[in-house]
């Protein structure tokens, strides 16, 4: 996997396969590692890339709170894509992002090349307010918020390994399937152990005024987009995440995959790659996929599941 110098940070990638152009955003506490799962079935349909995002894997990390807040923008990130990209000759692509940091970077990348982006795919999450007003994570309720309090205090004084025991006893965003795979846990062990504290307890920025213009645009660009969830996620954290994405985005496709929680490219590869060489098809034949908005949100894992 090659690191490069790009946008004035060290940037570590990974370009595999033919055909049209695919770009996969990681989530927070992971790297491009996270996606071993899915490269080698991906990449037979599509020249497939993927970056360590800022602080994470073998990119740049920055290790100072104080000039976190300038360093772990979506607006930094989205510019680290773009340089990946135009390096790489990509300018039109399908595009994935996982969970917070992953999906928000994927929505800010379209927001700055709308007509570069050609179908969209998130998951398990939305556009989740964080900034001066509004905190993230405020919405899962209050046992999240402790649990984010303790491990952001955990990632400052003792390092990120500690906040990875403290997931493992208090299964922040971790289910069944991941808590019993050792093999997961191997994983996530060792992303954790390449993520930087100081990135971890530096949540990027999102405003309701930035929230409102990205939504605005999908809406006005008619971006096919579909959000990906998993069957084990709580059913509160489903319908919050159908009912925040479609109150920004009506056309908002919603697609349940069994046998997985909060990372369903780890947890039920199969079915979430799949899930993805179907949406990214249906898009090439019909082009525009928007859901009838009438749809109902409460959609069964049966009548729902890839």
């Amino acid at each position: 996997m090659p690191l490069v110098p790009l946008n004035g940070i060290e940037i570590n990638y990974r370009d595999e396969g033919r055909g049209e152009d695919l770009l996969l955003v990681h989530n927070l506490t992971s790297n491009i590692t996270g996606f071993d799962r899915n490269f080698p079935e991906l990449s037979r349909h599509y020249r497939t890339v993927a970056a360590d995002l800022r602080g994470h894997g073998l990119t740049t990390h920055e290790e100072n709170e104080a000039a976190a807040a300038g360093f772990y923008t979506f607006d930094n990130m989205v510019d680290d894509q773009l340089a990946l990209l135009d390096k790489l000759g990509i300018e039109r692509f399908y595009l994935f992002g996982q969970a917070f940091w992953g999906a928000n970077v994927a929505l800010h990348l379209f927001d700055r090349v709308p007509d570069r982006v050609k179908g969209l795919v998130i998951s398990s999450t939305y556009m989740i307010i964080n900034d001066d007003r509004e905190k993230a994570y405020d919405a899962l309720g209050e046992k999240a918020q402790q649990n984010f309090r303790r491990m952001h205090e955990q990632a400052r004084t003792e390092g990120m390994m500690t906040v990875y025991q403290d997931r493992l006893a208090s299964g922040q965003f971790w289910g069944p399937k991941v808590l019993g795979s050792p093999d997961i846990l191997e994983a996530f062990a060792a992303a954790h152990r390449l993520t930087s504290p100081t990135a971890f307890v530096t949540i990027p920025q999102l405003s309701r005024e930035r929230r409102a213009g990205i939504a605005a645009k999908l809406s006005d660009r008619g971006l096919p987009l579909m959000l990906l969830l998993g069957e084990d996620e709580t059913p509160h954290e489903r319908k919050l995440f159908i009912d925040e994405m479609r109150a920004d985005y009506p056309g908002t496709h919603v697609l349940l995959l069994p046998g997985t929680g909060h990372y369903p490219t780890i947890e039920n590869p199969a079915d979430f790659n799949r899930a993805l060489l179907d949406f990214y098809a249906g898009v090439a034949r019909y082009g525009d996929t928007r859901a009838d908005t009438e749809n109902n949100s409460d959609t069964t894992p049966e009548e729902a599941s890839a």
